[in-house]
């Protein structure tokens, strides 16, 4: 899909795109959009990762992920919530840098509600006996315990990402064009051209 003419100085349109192309990234999981990078912070160094999107709220400004509470990412939010996502289609010439601030979810009806939705497949990925990231033997050097995890929603998490910050840019041979989003107090869009 080519971005219209009109994406190069219209921020509203540009705005309402965003959140169109990661509205299908939950659905479309062709999407580049269904998996963005979710890049958070490790005592001296950045530790990136790719998540599947599993939830957008643009009212709410909020993207929604699932994760093992065991992994090594949920200490490090733990530490600091500030985190940035990063997502670049190839097709659309679009990049999105998406400064964010995270929140752990754990027991309540957001978190339920997001299990029974989850296919089979995924749930047994939590249903895996270590840690993961743990060491192992050999390449299937671990087991499923259902029974002892509760099909693994034992290890399930919801991770919302509330954005406070949108970088978008655009690349063109006819010349790139580059926006900051953000939201004042009055919960108004305020919108910064950057040099590409």
């Amino acid at each position: 899909m080519l971005i219209m003419e009109t994406l190069y100085s219209d921020p509203t349109t540009i705005y309402n795109s965003i959140w169109s192309f990661l509205e299908k990234g939950v659905v479309d999981r062709n999407s580049p959009f269904h998996t963005p990078t979710l890049i958070t912070l490790e005592s001296d160094h950045a530790a990136a990762r790719t998540l599947v999107l599993r939830g957008v709220d643009k009212t709410a400004q909020t993207l929604r992920f699932h994760t093992d509470k065991r992994s090594k990412k949920i200490e490090q939010i733990n530490v600091n919530q500030d985190a940035l996502v990063h997502i670049y289609s190839q097709h659309d010439k679009l990049q999105l840098r998406l400064k964010s601030v995270l929140s752990l979810h754990v027991s309540e009806p957001l978190v339920d509600e997001a299990w029974e939705k989850s296919y089979g497949m995924s749930k047994i990925c939590y249903q895996v006996s270590d840690t993961p990231g743990s060491v192992i033997k050999k390449p299937d050097g671990y087991e499923y315990l259902p029974e002892v995890n509760h099909d693994g929603k034992d290890n399930f998490i919801v991770i919302l990402a509330k954005i406070v910050e949108i970088e978008w840019l655009y690349l063109s041979c006819d010349g790139h064009r580059r926006a900051k989003f953000t939201h004042n107090k009055s919960n108004e869009l305020d919108v910064t051209w950057l040099v590409p």
